[in-house]
């Protein structure tokens, strides 16, 4: 599978960021790449609001149709996160257990208290990488 860029309103061609269509262009995207088995969600811009419901319904459909799902939900590019946002990787998190894989949530430590807890962190993509690919390993919670 190629790269791929969704939101719930809008496609374009694979280079171009899709957008919500009730927001400005630079408020919210998700760019999906496979790689090998792992799936690769990278969020950026405004995780709230209408984004986070746009998110929700995409990951979703999204975790529906893969078996035994691992995922790194990338939010180094997010700028600001509201709790209905952290609600999302949340709800995320759990249905990619519920599924039988993992999720596991790369960068963004601007955003997360240390405290949060359910969610499997990692500091960079590639750390997230390694902790899905460990046998048996985790990366940090």
């Amino acid at each position: 599978m190629t790269d791929n860029e969704h939101s719930g309103q809008t496609e374009s061609s694979p280079d171009a960021p899709l957008q919500p269509a009730d927001s400005p262009s630079d408020d919210f995207s998700v760019r999906v790449r496979i790689r090998g088995d792992v799936l690769l969600i990278e969020l950026k811009g405004l995780l709230a609001g209408p984004s986070v419901d746009m998110l929700q319904m995409y990951v979703v459909s999204t975790l529906a149709t893969h078996v035994s799902p691992k995922v790194i939900m990338d939010i180094d590019g997010v700028t600001l996160m509201d709790e209905a946002g952290l609600g999302v990787l949340r709800t995320a998190t759990y249905r990619a257990r519920e599924a039988g894989g993992r999720l596991v949530i790369a960068g963004g430590h601007r955003l997360l208290d240390a405290d949060v807890n359910g969610l499997e962190r990692a500091a960079t993509i590639s750390d997230a990488f390694s902790g899905l690919n460990a046998s048996g390993g985790t990366a940090s919670s």
